[in-house]
């Protein structure tokens, strides 16, 4: 979504999951509320669903996050809201990337395992 009117498009369907549809929310209007440019000016909000591959998720994002060509993770901030976790990288290709990853068996290894990871200290070290 690089827009607000993306944002508002995607909340207003009926058939997007809860949980999905308030975390977009609530960072379109963060987004909306720091910059009051439009939301591709300064951010923009990505969805990794179950079944997007490597390849899907990197061009989306705009830098590999995941599969072969991976980069060590130097995200800002992640986050777990249970079915969802929230990766922020700031500053990014020009502007801040918020990338909403599905917490499910369908999810993409390695970016599943990304998110995992950090939670597990042993792994994550964080």
């Amino acid at each position: 979504m690089n827009t607000i009117a993306d944002v508002a498009g995607v909340i207003s369907d009926p058939d997007l999951e809860e949980d999905l549809r308030t975390l977009i929310a609530h960072r379109g209007w963060q987004a909306y509320a720091d910059h009051p440019s439009h939301v591709s000016e300064d951010t923009r909000i990505l969805v990794v669903q179950g079944g997007d591959t490597a390849y899907v998720i990197n061009t989306a994002a705009g830098f590999p996050i995941t599969g072969d060509d991976a980069e060590e993770p130097k995200y800002d901030t992640l986050e777990d809201h249970g079915l969802w976790f929230e990766i922020v990288y700031r500053g990014r290709c020009g502007r801040d990337t918020v990338i909403l990853v599905e917490n499910g068996p369908g999810t993409e290894l390695g970016i599943h395992y990304l998110c995992l990871a950090h939670f597990w200290t042993e792994v994550g070290g964080r």
